[in-house]
């Protein structure tokens, strides 16, 4: 065949793709633009509230603000900020605990070798198949006797307590995909293990540790059955169970304010996730998931 017989035929290729491409393109195009639509709509509907009176929402429920109140989200602000400040230092101090934890014990699971390594594994895995709620009252009991219950250590630890487990999976599953030439280099140049871990490690595992962050920090921040049983000051009380407390003293005639503090509460997880999407894409599709 000569260039251009070659060259017509990549051209009719490329009209026969183009003329099949439109229709099947067309229907993802749709499905994906209807579940985009039935995501985004309860939470526009939550934005528009937070900025109505009450006298509007019952009026005007599918209509814009007028006026707009933009005063429902400084009393907002200054009902939750504590309980958001709260939440935030209690998730912090978590998923500290959580990375330092489990990225040393998947590194030990995944990189070396001790008598019953699989075995103590597979008991780890099979924890994360106990649901939470059977271990509520036991880790209640547990929290009270050791005298944690209505203390910021009761959240945090339970949630380092069952955090760590699915870190140590991914952190395992990821660091098994580390090539071992890199830390037989390492030992060859004299470095020791805590310096193998610091220095290569941790920094190579920036992607799986930065998962297991904005795993974990969602789950503690909308915690809400175990902060509403073991915390009962409203001081040190999280936002989950202070959004509650905060809506009760309204009612339903503060509904705009309330849905201004389901708004600010918000503003936390989504700036986790701005910040760390990138490093959570990339953990998830470098090995985080493969065993």
């Amino acid at each position: 065949m000569n260039t251009e017989t070659v060259m017509k035929t990549n051209i009719n290729v490329k009209k026969n793709r183009k003329k099949r491409f439109p229709t099947s393109q067309a229907v993802i195009y749709l499905l994906l633009t209807f579940i985009a639509f039935l995501t985004v709509v309860p939470i526009l509907f939550m934005i528009f509230i937070s900025f109505k009176s009450n006298s509007q929402i019952l009026g005007n429920f599918w209509g814009l603000p007028d006026p707009w109140m933009f005063g429902n989200y400084v009393k907002a602000f200054h009902g939750i900020w504590p309980f958001v400040l709260n939440t935030i230092a209690y998730t912090a101090v978590a998923c500290l605990f959580i990375i330092i934890l489990a990225s040393v014990s998947g590194y030990v699971f995944a990189k070396k070798q001790f008598p019953g390594k699989e075995g103590i594994f597979i008991l780890f895995l099979a924890m994360m198949m106990v649901p939470g709620l059977l271990t509520l009252i036991p880790s209640y009991v547990l929290h009270d006797q050791l005298g944690l219950t209505n203390t910021p250590w009761a959240i945090i630890l339970q949630h380092v307590a069952g955090g760590q487990i699915f870190g140590i999976f991914l952190c395992r599953s990821f660091m098994n995909s580390l090539p071992n030439s890199l830390f037989e280099s390492a030992r060859i140049d004299g470095a020791n293990e805590m310096t193998v871990f610091f220095k290569i490690v941790v920094p190579l595992s920036t992607p799986i540790l930065a998962t297991v962050v904005v795993m974990q920090s969602v789950g503690i921040y909308n915690d809400y059955i175990w902060p509403l049983l073991v915390i009962r000051d409203s001081a040190i009380q999280v936002v989950s169970v202070g959004l509650t407390l905060f809506a009760s003293e309204f009612g339903t005639t503060g509904t705009g304010i309330s849905y201004a503090g389901y708004a600010i509460s918000s503003i936390p997880l989504l700036i986790t996730f701005i910040f760390g999407m990138k490093y959570y894409i990339q953990g998830m599709t470098q090995g985080a998931l493969k065993m």
